[in-house]
């Protein structure tokens, strides 16, 4: 379970353009069938770890060296590893770096935690499509905002007013368990 969780939060980081957005978790495999390959790195471990996932494994490497390891696969699957490694491969540096710290926080939270972020993305993927940008909007800057303040936002007035139950509960639980590290001062 948590790996289906690592590997859907990988694919959230490299589909979803300017935040996350979630695919639904893999199948576990059958125990007879050979191991699954994860969708494709999002998100969403340790790079470098030799025990290191093959979501990990794939972001670490080569165009060739990927294309060796996905030939062992499905062709409908390696078709859409691709792709998606395409996406994360065209990013810009900082941005493919940023997936991947958010891939390392993400593998650094306890199991139940990998769930509920899961979970919650998944939740707000399935939001109207009017209300989707919003909640994803504000998930950015409280990912953003230093714990005190975003625990202040979280409990104002104008942030209940403006977000349902539903949308302040996907909020609270992806930007506390997702913040981003502080910014360092520049120069």
């Amino acid at each position: 379970m948590v790996r289906t969780a690592k590997i859907g939060f990988v694919s959230l980081l490299v589909i979803a353009p300017a935040a996350m957005a979630a695919d639904p978790p893999a199948k576990p495999a059958r125990p007879s069938a050979p191991p699954r390959a994860p969708a494709a790195p999002k998100g969403n471990s340790k790079l470098g770890n030799p025990g290191a996932s093959m979501a990990e494994r794939l972001m670490q490497m080569t165009p060739e060296q990927r294309e060796r390891a996905l030939e062992k696969l499905p062709p409908a699957q390696q078709a859409q590893i691709r792709e998606r490694l395409e996406r994360f491969d065209s990013l810009p540096p900082k941005q493919r770096e940023r997936r991947i710290q958010q891939y390392q926080q993400f593998s650094n939270l306890p199991p139940e935690k990998q769930r509920l972020v899961t979970q919650q993305i998944q939740t707000l993927n399935r939001l109207p499509d009017d209300r989707r940008p919003l909640v994803l909007a504000e998930v950015q800057k409280l990912r953003r905002m230093p714990e005190s303040e975003r625990q202040g936002r979280l409990a104002s007035d104008e942030f209940k007013a403006k977000f349902s139950p539903a949308e302040q509960q996907i909020l609270s639980d992806i930007s506390e368990n997702m913040a981003l590290p502080p910014s360092k001062p520049g120069p």
